[in-house]
């Protein structure tokens, strides 16, 4: 696997959720999200209206990679899943409003590191409030990943 990296600068909220059409054609199947809050106040409607939409989608939950943890050791971990189809992409848009790079921790209640996974291994996870994502592919699939028109890098480009 050929690991390529996102900045968000290089991203519509469009083209974020084109990305996200593009991983569920190469075999994304699954998703998980996580919601933080530091506010109980309007926070729980923003998770409630999402969990509405997608819990009847719920996978339970499972070992899966994630992007970030609070020890080395906590990045895999039993995470709650999701089927990633059209229905749990509009709870997705619904969410992030603004693209799957969103992070917007003054909300009451915010939705960060949207992560997809094909066959149980991540294929795109982004990192919010560290503004990047990673992507996993076959060669030929960053060859396509380049032909579709998705800009990435071999390593983390640095923000000036």
């Amino acid at each position: 696997m050929i690991k390529r990296y996102l900045v968000p600068s290089d991203f519509t909220v469009a083209d974020s959720w084109r990305l996200v059409e593009w991983c569920r054609g190469i075999g994304a199947n699954e998703f998980t999200i996580d919601f933080l809050s530091t506010a109980r106040t309007g926070a729980a409607n923003r998770s409630e209206q999402f969990d509405e939409v997608v819990n009847r989608l719920s996978l339970g939950t499972a070992l899966r990679e994630r992007m970030s943890g609070q020890t080395a050791d906590d990045l895999v971990r039993r995470t709650e899943r999701w089927l990633l189809n059209e229905e749990s992409i509009g709870a997705l848009r619904d969410a992030l409003p603004g693209g799957i790079f969103e992070y917007d921790p003054l909300q009451d209640g915010w939705f960060e590191d949207p992560i997809f996974y094909r066959d149980d291994e991540l294929v795109l996870g982004v990192l919010s409030h560290e503004a990047f994502a990673v992507l996993r592919l076959t060669p030929a699939e960053a060859d396509d990943l380049h032909a579709a028109g998705f800009r990435s890098y071999d390593s983390l480009p640095r923000i000036g």
